[in-house]
């Protein structure tokens, strides 16, 4: 198991420091009658929260208004409700929003939202392709409560979105969509698949920000994921270590090492560490040298994890948040634990991410590297 890296972080800032379109949200609901409630409103780039409108539903409606950097934008409705806050997610577009709002018959923890504006429709519809493959599957199986999606129909399920939004090119909405899509693995299969998506959009979609981020970040993958495969030479970087001296893998020339991409909050990398530790241990008597690398910005957490856990190795860190760190991307790493094996010649031997997540066949290629 891996964990996906992404840039869905907390954060606050007025909505008027981003004001470029406005809205208008018009809520009307038949259950939920004098109820407070709060709509959030997501930065499209990172999906960091902008701010928190409040409001007050009297006799059965309510109006928000406000402005946002772009056409649309993530947000979601939070209400208040026999003591529980519900939610539910939608795009909000610039101009006029319609929403019903609604509590089913003995749903108290679920609230229904349909929205008028084209982003909202466009959400909900692929929304509803999620729900109904799942449905259907947990139908075929049997099966009740929580089920596990099987990667077959996860990627039939985002197959049949894709082609939903390629019905709507001129709609932000779906730039939106297939940008959050494109946050959801870093596949450079996904990647491609994305891109060839995006290239079916209008000129207006391909050329906002958006839309050139998109493509930015799209092709980056690509390009780093081939970058650092297996047979090609190693690129060089500068990363301060634990005591905050600058550290080259340069310095390394001719010796045979490991990178280790790895952060104190990830379960399944400390699940490798026992392991890594003890292939340290066996092989560091013929050259090889370790280079973990931390990625997270809690220096304290860091430290006293290198410290509990005696790692004698390299330990580095470019103490960004996760996600922001720029050299576990130039090594098309979007996922966490990856290994890679580089051989004395300075070129990679071995990427876990290409075929083996769970690093089972990473001590033969040890043994090759430090043999050589």
């Amino acid at each position: 198991m891996k964990i996906l890296i992404l840039s869905f972080l907390i954060g606050a800032c007025y909505l008027s420091a981003f004001s470029q379109y406005k809205f208008t949200l018009v809520i009307n609901t038949k259950t939920l009658s004098d109820a407070k409630g709060y709509l959030n409103v997501f930065n499209n780039k990172d999906f960091i929260p902008l701010g928190k409108d409040s409001f007050q539903i009297v006799n059965g409606s309510a109006t928000i208004t406000g402005q946002v950097k772009q056409p649309s934008n993530f947000a979601d409705l939070i209400v208040s409700y026999k003591g529980k806050d519900i939610q539910n997610n939608f795009v909000l577009d610039s101009g006029k929003n319609n929403i019903s709002l609604e509590v089913p018959d003995g749903e108290f923890k679920f609230l229904t939202l349909n929205s008028d504006a084209k982003g909202g429709i466009i959400y909900k519809e692929l929304g509803d392709v999620f729900v109904e493959a799942t449905a259907r599957y947990r139908k075929s199986i049997g099966g009740s409560g929580y089920i596990q999606i099987p990667m077959e129909l996860h990627d039939q399920i985002k197959g049949d979105q894709i082609k939903r939004l390629e019905a709507y090119p001129n709609d932000y909405g779906s730039l939106l969509f297939l940008y959050f899509l494109s946050r959801t693995d870093a596949l450079p299969s996904s990647a491609k698949v994305n891109l060839a998506t995006l290239a079916k959009f209008s000129d207006d979609l391909r050329n906002s920000p958006l839309g050139k981020q998109l493509y930015d970040e799209e092709t980056s993958l690509i390009n780093n994921k081939i970058a650092a495969g297996a047979g090609m030479d190693v690129r060089t970087f500068k990363v301060p270590d634990i005591n905050n001296k600058l550290f080259s893998n340069s310095s390394l020339k001719g010796q045979p090492y490991v990178i280790v991409f790895s952060a104190t909050w990830c379960g399944p990398c400390q699940k490798q560490l026992p392991k890594l530790k003890k292939l340290y241990q066996t092989y560091k008597g013929k050259g090889l040298k370790v280079v973990y690398f931390n990625d997270d910005d809690n220096v304290v957490r860091w430290k006293e994890h290198v410290s509990k856990n005696k790692l004698t190795w390299i330990n580095v860190s470019e103490k960004l948040k996760p996600s922001l760190s720029k050299i576990s991307k130039s090594f098309g790493v979007y996922a966490i634990p990856t290994c890679l094996v580089v051989d004395k010649k300075g070129m990679i031997v071995y990427n876990s991410d290409e075929s083996d997540t769970g690093i089972s066949r990473i001590e033969s290629y040890i043994k090759k590297v430090v043999n050589d």
